[in-house]
């Protein structure tokens, strides 16, 4: 490489780097021993592991979420009136029985508030711009944490939650308690399911605010996804494995 472009090399670096900041580019400067050209080069990377993570941490949230509310709304619809005579019914993201209510409320009043702003932000011409907010609507606002929250052993003195796992939950992750591992241990399943969720929402919280990911266990974390997948359905674990690109971004580390 000539001097020119030794120094035009250094010019970009220097700039990048600035605009990065110092404190956001301190560890990866760190893991580079002071190189700055490494830095930048991890920051890619760790910038590619992120979208990578991404990827299927986007298809666990929605399949996970989708598998658990199923059986909420079965659950719900089979809770018979509410104290002034209403039926429960499938719609629980409306009109939750207990003890679902009390685990639920202050995250359905906020995603309800996020399902109203979104129909605001629709186009006028939009089909559902005057619609009604619907159970659908609210669910789809509910964050990826909230299902973590109804996990008994987030809240192991309260007799509500592992009677709402014991009823609805446990039958969204049917193959939770069949694998060899939860045998040998003897670990119940809803705290595979809690522990692996609790794992990746902590993951996803540091990919969607671009925080680096230089001493994540990366292999762990993939397993945590495709194992929690697995609980719900092999086939939805088998797809997403096949999708994913963390492995490969993994070992291209610089």
């Amino acid at each position: 490489m000539s001097p020119r472009a030794v120094s035009t090399k250094r010019t970009v670096t220097a700039v990048v780097a600035r605009y990065i900041s110092q404190p956001r580019l301190e560890p990866y400067l760190i893991e580079a021993n002071g190189d700055h050209e490494r830095a930048l080069a991890l920051y890619q990377w760790n910038t590619q592991l992120a979208a990578a993570f991404q990827e299927v941490l986007a298809n666990v949230e929605i399949l996970v979420r989708n598998a658990i509310d199923l059986q909420l709304q079965t659950w719900n619809a089979s809770r018979g009136v509410d104290p002034q005579g209403t039926p429960y019914t499938r719609e629980w993201a409306l009109h939750p029985a207990p003890p679902l209510a009390g685990a639920v409320r202050k995250a359905l009043q906020k995603a309800t508030q996020h399902a109203e702003y979104a129909r605001a932000a629709r186009d006028p011409g939009h089909p559902r711009k005057h619609a009604a907010i619907s159970h659908d609507d609210v669910v789809a606002q509910l964050s990826f944490s909230v299902w973590r929250t109804l996990m008994p052993p987030a809240a192991p003195k309260k007799v509500g939650l592992q009677n709402l796992w014991n009823n609805a939950l446990v039958r969204a992750f049917p193959r939770a308690g069949g694998n060899s591992v939860n045998q040998i241990l003897s670990t119940p399943a809803e705290v595979l399911v809690h522990d692996r969720l609790d794992r990746l929402v902590t993951l996803r919280n540091r990919v969607a605010h671009m925080e680096n990911l230089l001493q994540v266990n990366v292999p762990a974390r993939l397993t945590d996804c495709l194992s929690l997948l697995n609980y719900v359905s092999p086939q939805a674990r088998d797809w997403c494995a096949g999708a994913s690109r963390v492995t490969e971004v993994n070992a291209a580390r610089p």
